[in-house]
């Protein structure tokens, strides 16, 4: 009798503890992240020729990888579109969504994600054909504008419209038919307008993105919204890299910070001291390993983003904030 109520205990409390485990365990246990990406977006997400993933967004995927396992190539990645971006994380389909996904609070009630920190910031713009004579929203007025459904941009437009009662054929689709000639116009953010104008452009001189901001855009990785030990990890990579950032350490300088550096920061960043990794359930060099893998901050948007790239799109707020950007970490204390 004895021995099968320390069997049904024991059953018990496994059962217990499968029904309790959460992403971090989850994902441990099989070995990887379930990274959610756009597949056709160069700069931000695709597969170069060699069949290898890259991307500003890979690249935090990688992170995050490295930071769990010390391999940036432990990643399975999930592709997703504007809807399937929040049902693969509600079908627990993929572990952590790295999309130019808006953060807003409807959102994270609507499809129980959370956002658990910004790494771009972003704003929607216009983008026309230079010999338009488009020059602002204004100018829109009996012409027909390209905008991506499902968006916060499409609805942003939909209420710019209607408030200076300007009357534009809105037509639900992509960049690639505002290239074609089927639209005058097309509105994203800048960064996607940017990305779409040396990708997909037949002459990228020929277009212009217009000066001046239409909305704000905090965009972030997603994550479900029941898992609040997931999220401090994923929190934990984007700003460690910013913060690597802020304190001038880099892909290749980083073992020597390690070795040599006297900043009580930055010794609990890279796990020579404090015991940030413990509280996180992440090794004591899971920061070191994140930027070793992919650099910092601006190390990873200057190399899909930035000048001397097609995108070509200077950083701007995209800094930290000891350089003018909007950019800030918390206290790694």
């Amino acid at each position: 009798m004895r021995t099968m109520v320390s069997t049904l205990l024991v059953l018990i409390a496994t059962w217990v503890g499968s029904v309790q485990a959460g992403t971090l365990e989850e994902v441990m246990r099989h070995g990887d992240i379930r990274c959610g990406v756009f597949p056709d977006d160069p700069g931000r997400s695709a597969i170069d020729e060699n069949g290898v993933w890259r991307g500003f967004y890979v690249d935090f995927c990688r992170a995050v990888a490295a930071a769990l396992f010390g391999n940036p190539e432990r990643v399975q990645f999930v592709e997703v579109d504007a809807t399937s971006r929040f049902t693969t994380l509600q079908q627990k389909r993929s572990d952590v969504v790295m999309y130019s996904a808006t953060w807003t609070l409807e959102r994270e009630d609507t499809y129980q994600v959370a956002f658990p920190a910004v790494y771009l910031f972003d704003g929607q713009a216009l983008m026309v054909r230079k010999d338009s004579g488009i020059t602002g929203l204004a100018d829109l007025n009996g012409k027909a504008v390209c905008v991506t459904e499902n968006t916060t941009t499409y609805s942003n437009l939909l209420f710019l419209l209607n408030k200076h009662q300007i009357h534009a054929r809105v037509q639900p689709s992509n960049g690639d038919a505002f290239f074609r000639g089927h639209c005058d116009a097309y509105t994203a953010d800048r960064i996607n307008l940017a990305i779409n104008r040396a990708h997909r452009a037949d002459n990228p001189d020929n277009y212009l993105i217009l000066p001046g901001l239409l909305s704000r855009e905090p965009i972030g990785p997603m994550v479900r919204n029941d898992d609040a030990r997931w999220q401090r990890v994923i929190r934990a990579v984007v700003h460690a890299l910013i913060l690597a950032d802020d304190k001038n350490i880099t892909q290749k300088n980083v073992d020597a910070e390690a070795r040599i550096s006297a900043d009580r920061e930055i010794r609990n960043l890279l796990g020579t001291g404090g015991a940030l990794g413990k509280h996180l359930g992440l090794p004591a060099d899971w920061a070191l390993q994140a930027i070793k893998s992919v650099g910092n901050y601006s190390e990873i948007y200057q190399r899909h983003f930035g000048p001397g790239t097609p995108v070509n799109m200077p950083a701007g707020l995209n800094q930290p904030w000891s350089r003018g950007g909007l950019l800030y970490a918390p206290l790694f204390r």
